[in-house]
């Protein structure tokens, strides 16, 4: 028997297909998950950030940046404190954007390489380690964000856990992760994008990754599905369309950094609360735009 990080129970999984792993489905809650056994353990090389799934993810550095800017804008009209934690921080630009905004940071990062860039060249204090086994002594933050890191954990109910516990009162959780109800992957099926990297354990869409959060301690604040800017060599890297290696290689080799602005629909950005621990009060709930809401659908 398995068990079902969404809805807490032991589950024997219903199989769905084959890709590297079998893909699996909790027959409680539904929830879309790789098969944990036999997973191999990614320590995610320059090879992964070069290549494998991105083109070149330091070439990207200007769309991170941008997107980043979006982002930070958004937090800084929702909560007051200015203690950040990006868990699964990469190479740390997203974190670099928030500095110069003013942010006290600090990262997280299970990729020896790509932590090393972020403290060798960008000077930012990024821990190599798993938020689901976090190192001693992290502090307590305002925010944490989990960029696209969600459905790489092999156990992100203990992650969560642990982020809860290390988030003030009236802080705040925002993520992204694929969403396996858009209508781009029930099109698509199996031959969907975010089934390609090797790395992603879980599938969630609103209603599991609604019971993930309500089980370790969070109340949804509001679910989306917002568009980001892409570089174009990493729309091409993605996309599978014949050629696009070539033409993928050709804008590496020669450092443009052309900009697209992408929305699939198929890519959730998640934002909740800790619930209010037992005996303190309970903080007024804001949505996104600032305005008091209890969910947003």
């Amino acid at each position: 028997m398995r068990f079902c990080v969404a809805c807490g129970v032991e589950t024997q999984g219903r199989a769905l297909f084959q890709l590297q792993r079998q893909v699996l489905r909790c027959g409680r809650c539904g929830l879309v998950f790789a098969d944990p056994e036999g997973a191999p353990a990614y320590d995610y090389p320059e090879s992964y950030y070069r290549g494998l799934v991105y083109a070149d993810y330091l070439a990207d550095r200007p769309t991170i940046r941008r997107n980043a800017q979006r982002s930070l804008a958004e937090l800084e009209s929702l909560v007051s404190g200015r203690r950040l934690l990006d868990v699964g921080c990469a190479a740390g630009f997203f974190l670099e954007v928030a500095r110069e905004r003013g942010w006290n940071v600090c990262g997280l990062e299970v990729s020896a390489y790509a932590a090393a860039i972020a403290r060798d060249q960008l000077g930012l204090p990024v821990l190599q380690g798993s938020i689901v086994a976090p190192p001693e002594g992290l502090d307590r933050f305002d925010v944490v964000t989990l960029w696209d890191a969600i459905e790489h954990l092999d156990r992100p109910d203990l992650a969560l856990g642990h982020i809860r516990e290390r988030l003030q009162e009236g802080g705040l959780l925002v993520l992204t992760t694929g969403d396996h109800g858009s209508l781009l992957r029930r099109i698509t099926g199996r031959r969907w994008r975010l089934f390609g990297d090797p790395s992603h354990n879980f599938f969630f869409d609103r209603v599991t990754l609604r019971a993930l959060l309500e089980r370790t301690g969070f109340d949804p604040i509001s679910f989306s599905n917002r568009g980001k800017w892409v570089s174009l060599a990493m729309g091409l890297h993605q996309s599978g369309l014949p050629l696009a290696g070539h033409l993928r290689d050709w804008f590496v080799t020669r450092g443009w950094e052309l900009g697209l602005y992408v929305n699939l629909w198929d890519v959730m950005t998640v934002f909740a609360r800790p619930r209010p621990r037992s005996g303190s009060p309970a903080p007024a709930p804001a949505s996104p735009g600032g305005s008091p809401a209890a969910s947003l659908e």
